[in-house]
């Protein structure tokens, strides 16, 4: 909940803030609950992990769409100069089974997190960060340490410990009235410079801020904003090879997000976002450039 000073007459009477406050003891009490939760082979995965000795820890919260999964695996680990690892949040077996399949045939270290029984998105997402931070970078203590989406692609080089070499963190900003936080899809840490907090990657709802937004208290506003380089983020439009007919991704640095790949209901839309990114990898793994993508077919052929 915000400051009670940040409270106007009107939200005393409706009850905002014992309603804000009651909803803050359930989120806690279900967030403890979860982090403390065993994952199956955790043992494994961490001796894994361990004799890697990640200077630089990427990881990414999978959740019941494997194939962003897919295609995140085979283009961001080559352009992000650190270890990828997957976490596995979703609620359906078999896209579990078959995001396993693909980390294990891209040798990407994997780990089934416990089963989440919160159903929000934000509040699931949340908890998941918090366990992978308390249970794997906390333990595994890399230098730099982050947090991808599983819908972000890395489809040119960016050095991941080069942004957070002359300031804390680093990331794409989320701001209200009531605060700012990076967004929990991309976000990176200087370790050390936060090692005496206690991160919470949950979303706060009253400060309206998304997940992460509970980095605000925890984080954030010990640091001088004024003082922090962010991501850029904008949108863009590409042409796959001989389609003249372009679509708008969003661009994140060096970086392409699909954007709710768990959330879309009609299955045209998701195989239409599928085609398209898998054209993308296609594209460059066949040795084109991504600017190619940035310029129609008709115009390429004039130039």
């Amino acid at each position: 909940m915000r400051a009670l000073s940040d409270y106007r007459l009107a939200d005393w009477i409706k009850g905002t803030p014992l309603v804000h406050g009651i909803k803050r003891a359930r989120n806690i009490a279900t967030e403890r609950i979860f982090r403390a939760l065993p994952a199956r082979g955790y043992d494994a995965f961490m001796a894994d992990l361990t004799a890697r000795r990640p200077d630089v820890l990427a990881i990414t919260i999978a959740y019941n769409t494997p194939w962003v999964i897919d295609v995140m695996t085979q283009v961001t680990p080559p352009n992000i100069n650190g270890t990828l690892v997957v976490c596995d949040n979703s609620r359906k077996s078999a896209a579990r089974g078959e995001i396993a399949r693909i980390c294990k045939d891209r040798g990407v270290p994997y780990l089934a997190l416990p089963f989440n029984l919160e159903h929000h998105p934000c509040r699931s997402h949340g908890i998941a960060l918090n366990w992978a931070y308390y249970n794997v970078v906390a333990q595994v203590k890399p230098r730099v340490f982050g947090f991808l989406d599983h819908d972000l692609f890395a489809v040119e080089p960016l050095d991941l410990a080069a942004q957070v070499a002359d300031q804390p963190v680093y990331g794409l900003i989320n701001q209200s009235a009531w605060g700012w936080n990076l967004w929990a899809g991309f976000c990176m840490f200087d370790r050390a410079a936060i090692a005496g907090f206690r991160p919470d990657f949950n979303n706060d709802n009253p400060r309206l801020l998304d997940t992460g937004g509970r980095n605000w208290l925890q984080v954030y506003r010990h640091f001088d904003r004024d003082r922090i380089r962010f991501a850029a983020g904008r949108m863009q439009e590409l042409y796959l090879p001989g389609d003249p007919s372009g679509f708008f991704v969003q661009r994140i640095d060096n970086f392409l997000h699909v954007g709710g790949a768990s959330f879309r209901d009609r299955d045209d839309n998701k195989t239409r976002l599928e085609d398209v990114h898998r054209g993308i990898v296609r594209h460059l793994q066949s040795g084109g450039t991504f600017a190619e993508l940035t310029t129609a077919p008709r115009e390429r052929r004039v130039a």
